[in-house]
């Protein structure tokens, strides 16, 4: 939306945080959408004519009732947005269910011009109004284009394993109210695996390895680690016997994964041209086609070569002492700047100090922050780094 005319620097400062935000990887796609929308839904003050005012009211209105909707309908993504009311639940993952999912956005993008009179808007809202409307319809194409739940096995460790640890890790309700909701999700786990095996098929391999290491971590962590997540809890019994349920149903769908899907791991992760090609334009919004998105990337690829290579020679005496630099042509460009930078990384921990040279790097840029004064640091400081849970570990294609 960058760029566009009439924002006010209002709106495009507080854009700035929420596309900063976007960039964790905890957040979804559409959960920072849902974030963005509501944080500028609620920071924009009414302003303009009585028309304009009206207009407004009535997108904000328009907006609540389809978040209301989505949480119902979702209410996973309404434990990530902060709205704890749904914490004890699980969404339904049928396939009638996701149809609904898919009628709900057609529904909203066809009420939304009825109800809400964009020319009408005042320009604040009108940037509102197009955010909306372009969400609905990146949810639209993927829902009719992409079939993640039959595909790719990883699309349930959201429910499985992630819809828990969050309740145990960030939210900020009382520690016995956190226990509660998990414990009523832990109970739904053998209904999300039932789901799993009658939709899923044609997992491309890659994927489906990296769901099977995942589900092992499942396992792992109603076998163990949720138990020293909650420590000691009233609730303890209730928690082992729903804990124990899940995973008889994980290591079941362990064997699934392992013996069905394996037989029949045929399926393609990518998408193809064509869909790429719609999808990237799509998410991007930002008026380029994939061909002019590749074109940009190949000129700045020359660019960042051009200096790789001068940062190279400056340290070729330093890495690669002793060898004669390479002639200044393509060839040699990329001999220079291949021998430094595998020379270079060769300086690297060992894979069982990864966790504690994390933590001492952490603790450099804090004590740099403090020392210049950067910016005031949060006291106590909860942040925590530890080893990513096995049922969180990927992989990248």
């Amino acid at each position: 939306m960058g760029g566009r005319p009439g924002r006010s620097p209002t709106i495009a400062g507080r854009f700035s945080l929420f596309v900063s935000l976007c960039k964790l990887p905890i957040m979804s796609k559409h959960i920072c959408f849902l974030t963005g929308v509501l944080f500028v839904f609620l920071s924009t003050s009414l302003t303009g004519s009585a028309t304009a005012q009206d207009a407004d009211a009535r997108l904000q209105k328009f907006f609540q009732d389809h978040l209301e909707e989505s949480f119902r309908l979702r209410p996973l993504e309404a434990t990530m947005l902060g709205d704890h009311r749904f914490d004890h639940l699980l969404d339904d993952i049928s396939v009638d269910a996701r149809r609904g999912w898919l009628e709900h956005y057609q529904r909203q993008l066809k009420r939304l011009p009825e109800e809400v009179p964009y020319d009408q808007l005042s320009r604040n809202s009108q940037i509102d109004f197009e955010i909306l409307r372009d969400e609905l319809q990146r949810n639209i194409w993927l829902a009719e284009n992409t079939r993640p739940f039959e595909e790719d096995p990883r699309t349930y460790g959201s429910y499985i394993s992630d819809s828990v640890y969050t309740l145990l890790t960030q939210s900020t309700l009382p520690k016995e109210t956190n226990v509660t909701n998990a414990i009523a999700r832990i109970a739904e786990i053998p209904r999300i695996v039932k789901t799993a095996r009658e939709t899923l098929r044609d997992s491309p391999p890659s994927i489906l390895e990296t769901a099977i290491l995942q589900n092992r971590g499942a396992s792992g962590l109603y076998e163990k680690g949720i138990f020293e997540l909650v420590g000691d809890t009233p609730q303890l019994s209730v928690l082992q016997k729903v804990a124990a349920e899940a995973v008889l149903a994980l290591n079941e769908h362990q064997l699934f994964l392992e013996d069905s899907r394996r037989l029949r791991a045929n399926g393609e992760w990518r998408l193809g041209r064509q869909l790429f090609s719609e999808k990237l334009e799509m998410v991007l919004n930002a008026g380029l086609s994939a061909d002019q998105v590749l074109a940009d990337a190949e000129e700045e690829f020359i660019r960042v070569q051009r200096e790789m290579y001068v940062i190279s020679r400056q340290l070729w005496s330093r890495y690669v002492p002793g060898k004669v630099l390479p002639p200044d042509d393509a060839a040699g460009r990329r001999e220079t700047i291949s021998l430094v930078t595998r020379a270079v990384s060769q300086e690297h921990g060992t894979p069982d100090a990864l966790v504690a040279d994390a933590r001492a790097t952490v603790g450099q840029i804090k004590q740099f922050i403090q020392s210049h004064d950067i910016l005031r640091l949060p006291e106590p400081d909860r942040c925590q780094v530890i080893e990513m849970p096995e049922f969180r570990r990927g992989n990248s294609l």
